[in-house]
């Protein structure tokens, strides 16, 4: 019975959900507003960058931009930058052999202690631990392809 009136539910729901809705409308910041803030957030993603900045790319109030952006992307702005900084600090302790300190630098952190506790939380694992076992996982790889 549950799965039947989650099944009339659904059926209902998109059937009459929003009849005032064209279909394929865009939710949230328009598509070109929003590529030009994330190419903004990728260029500036070393920086702090406020939401009032954001905001100004795409000539909006900053309440009203944070809104928009987070019905358009599911994330409201800052938690969208952390997440594209976590991603490049990921990239940099898998691609290269910067001291923690730069990494942390180029991932827009102050301090390496702020950026070690940061990344502890959003993946589970220290940049060190995180670096040495993205290296063993290289070495796998590299003996696999060997074989």
């Amino acid at each position: 019975m549950e799965s039947l009136a989650s099944v009339i539910a659904i059926r209902l729901a998109t059937s009459y959900g929003r009849i005032d809705a064209e279909p394929g409308a865009c939710v949230g910041l328009p598509r070109h507003k929003l590529n030009r803030v994330l190419a903004f957030i990728e260029e500036h993603i070393a920086e702090t960058v406020p939401v009032h900045q954001l905001a100004a790319t795409v000539h909006m109030s900053p309440c009203h931009f944070a809104r928009m952006f987070k019905q358009a992307v599911g994330q409201p702005p800052h938690v969208y930058i952390l997440g594209q900084r976590m991603e490049r600090a990921k990239d940099l302790l898998r691609n290269t052999d910067l001291p923690l300190v730069e990494v942390a630098a180029r991932a827009a952190f102050q301090t390496q202690a702020h950026f070690a506790g940061v990344f502890r939380k959003h993946t589970g694992v220290t940049p060190r631990l995180f670096r040495l076992n993205s290296l063993s996982g290289h070495r796998r790889d590299a003996c696999a392809q060997l074989r």
